[in-house]
């Protein structure tokens, strides 16, 4: 597991850790032991066996993470999640955390404090992702693609993705109501405009990803609904 560099402008304290994944591998006997009976029966009951490598590795890499910053036996943390199913640590005194995984790959965030959220993708071509511009891409952003916009269409997905994570909130509800424009001067964060109900300032930034892969990790520093 690599800790990542991050941007500048990153608040103190943010971490982003990456996990490589082994899909063709054995589920390893020390990730499957950290984790609770209903995270063993959610994974068994997934088809693929590398889906299963992916939620088990990742659920034990995470567990080991905020075992390093609560004291808890990461077999002993416990997890409670919001209506739309973002997970928070239960009666722990821990960072905010949030996690992504898309094939071999799997980012985990951790935040002291305010809420935060990271997702990455695999890149797909142009062509394949045109059927899903009028349902990601806000009015403006799809004025500014027939303008010959500069920011990639799987930027703009992972970053939005990356930030509606970080709320908490239903992603398909709200991909549109949230516009993503290139930082002046990258890597800074990127221009975030929105009609979501929250009152927290919300920021995001690119992530460093493997080829063939976009990242991006969302962050508000206190989060409140509007």
């Amino acid at each position: 597991m690599q800790r990542l560099q991050l941007a500048e402008g990153v608040p103190e304290g943010l971490e982003v850790w990456r996990l490589a994944l082994d899909l063709n591998a054995p589920v390893a006997d020390e990730d499957d032991r950290l984790l609770s009976r209903a995270e063993w029966q959610r994974a068994q009951r997934l088809r693929h066996h590398a889906d299963v490598v992916r939620a088990v590795a990742t659920r034990a890499a995470l567990r080991r993470l905020l075992s390093a910053h609560t004291g808890i036996a990461p077999e002993k943390l416990v997890f409670t999640q919001n209506a739309y199913g973002k997970p928070e640590l239960e009666n722990a005194d821990g960072p905010a955390f949030n996690v992504s995984h898309s094939g071999n790959v799997a980012l985990i965030a951790l935040a002291p404090s305010g809420a935060v959220g990271v997702d990455i993708e695999r890149c797909r071509p142009e062509a394949e992702l045109a059927p899903l511009h009028g349902l990601v891409l806000s009015p403006s952003e799809q004025r500014d693609r027939i303008r010959g916009a500069t920011l990639p269409f799987m930027e703009r997905w992972v970053v939005k993705e990356a930030v509606l994570k970080t709320l908490g909130l239903g992603i398909a509800d709200h991909l549109q109501a949230l516009s993503v424009s290139p930082a002046a001067v990258p890597p800074a964060s990127y221009c975030l405009k929105h009609s979501l109900p929250v009152s927290s300032p919300l920021q995001a930034w690119p992530l460093p990803a493997p080829s063939g892969y976009a990242a991006a990790l969302g962050y508000a520093k206190s989060y409140a609904q509007s």
